[in-house]
């Protein structure tokens, strides 16, 4: 038994190792060379080198990049549009204020109009000359900059850093030979070219338009105590009540009659020597500045609701923006009480109150308007604010036509001059155009992220000569 099971094991291993011998001669593995070659030996790879641990390079921002624009405007011919932009990333600490240049016909970004740095402040105020050489800015930086878009250099640089503060409004008289100025300390100021640009302006008048609303009055400075003079006393009590301010007075917004007729100017807080405390003054266009007109109606619709031990009294109502037809017949505006007004200049009347529509639940949509315009036909009035949609009106009839929505506020409308086209930009990040009439979105566009910081990178763009 033991010898059987012996001889057993002895021919299975053979008929194993012989049919290994066949299975390898009739099917050679895969990449073997050919029987009858020599195979070459196989070359020694290198063994790798341990990595370099370096510290990662500098990162501009963390996050989703995110911004704003603040102020559009088309250059009288239509061919470009300037955009004020605000433009960081979430939750990261450097931020880019540029002013982009676009071509209005498909929203590509033409070029940027950036002083030496970014701007220190955002760009909340844009302004082409008639002729459409100049261009002003006016920012938060409490600054005015102005621009030679022919030869794309910063001509001047107006700074109200002390005291005033920053500016809100600018405005081209219809000869460009006159600049408004609006800003947050609620004065309204006139500068005026000297030669042929704006290298060397002239400031011909600064006037109080508006002041802020003090939460209670300044209690009366006591007569005992260090030595003061009377200049150094006033002084101390613009302080004291700007201190106790509930609204920051500030000129919004600023529109000359194309015919050069009048000025009109609006803005917050208490409007300065005008029974009712709000309105929208118009002056004669002088260097005086005479009043001919106060339009009222906009702080007549404000519901407000007050928790208790808030606040005293409900700050008063103001107008956020003003537009002018081309032909200077109509005057719009737009208010805090969600109500967009038009105005008759040849008797500074009322023609109607244009509302905000209502949701399907009865709410009111806008709340607040922002910005407004008029198109160059008279045919319709475009208002956009916190309802997160642009809502466009016939001028003649106040019927609603349309409401475009957008993703967010909405902080500037802009007819294009040829009527064709309706831009509307806001805190979502894009600047929308649409086509007038059909109301179809033509092009949208958002800011591109410059790549240059304070660690370096390919240095800011130059401006460039605009065609």
């Amino acid at each position: 038994m033991t010898q059987r099971w012996g001889s057993l094991i002895i021919a299975t291993a053979f008929l194993v190792g012989v049919s290994g011998l066949w299975l390898g001669f009739s099917a050679p593995p895969s990449g073997s060379p050919p029987m009858g070659q020599t195979v070459p030996p196989e070359k020694e790879k290198p063994v790798p080198k341990a990595p370099i641990i370096a510290p990662p390079a500098p990162q501009l921002e963390e996050g989703l990049p995110t911004g704003e624009f603040f102020a559009v405007a088309f250059r009288p011919d239509g061919r470009f549009l300037a955009a004020g932009v605000r433009w960081s990333a979430r939750f990261g600490a450097f931020e880019q204020r540029s002013v982009d240049i676009l071509d209005a016909r498909n929203g590509n970004i033409f070029a940027y109009y950036l002083p030496n740095r970014f701007y220190e402040g955002i760009p909340v105020a844009l302004a082409f000359s008639p002729d459409g050489r100049f261009l002003a800015v006016g920012g938060l930086d409490a600054r005015v900059y102005l621009w030679d878009t022919k030869t794309a250099q910063l001509q001047r640089v107006l700074n109200f850093m002390a005291p005033p503060g920053p500016v809100t409004a600018v405005a081209f008289s219809p000869d460009g030979k006159r600049l408004a100025v609006g800003g947050q300390d609620g004065r309204l100021r006139l500068f005026e070219r000297v030669g042929d640009d704006w290298t060397k302006p002239r400031l011909i008048l600064s006037r109080q338009i508006v002041k802020g609303e003090l939460v209670e009055e300044t209690p009366r400075l006591p007569s005992v105590g260090p030595t003061m003079s009377p200049q150094e006393r006033e002084r101390l009590k613009r302080l004291l009540d700007t201190l106790r301010m509930k609204n920051l007075p500030s000129v919004r917004a600023a529109v000359f009659d194309p015919k050069g007729r009048w000025l009109a100017v609006a803005g917050t807080g208490v409007v300065v020597g005008v029974r009712g405390n709000e309105g929208i003054l118009v002056f004669s266009f002088a260097s005086k500045l005479n009043l001919l007109a106060v339009l009222q109606g906009h702080g007549k619709d404000v519901t407000w609701r007050l928790q208790v031990g808030t606040q005293k009294k409900p700050p008063v109502p103001w107008v956020n923006d003003l537009a002018v037809s081309r032909d200077g017949r109509y005057l719009v505006s737009a208010g805090w009480d969600g109500t967009v007004r038009v105005w008759d200049t040849n008797s500074f009347r009322m023609l109607r109150k244009l509302e905000s529509p209502k949701t399907p639940t009865g709410r009111v949509a806008t709340r607040i308007y922002n910005a407004c315009a008029i198109s160059p036909d008279n045919r319709y009035v475009a208002a956009g604010g916190f309802g997160h949609r642009v809502d466009i009106w016939e001028l003649a009839t106040g019927r609603l036509v349309t409401s475009l929505r957008t993703e967010n506020i909405v902080e500037a409308v802009a007819f294009s001059p040829n009527g064709r086209m309706l831009v509307a930009g806001g805190w979502d990040g894009l600047l929308r155009a649409w086509q007038v009439g059909t109301w179809r979105l033509l092009w949208q566009q958002t800011h591109t992220f410059i790549e240059a910081s304070p660690f370096g990178g390919r240095g800011l763009p130059r401006p460039k000569p605009l065609p």
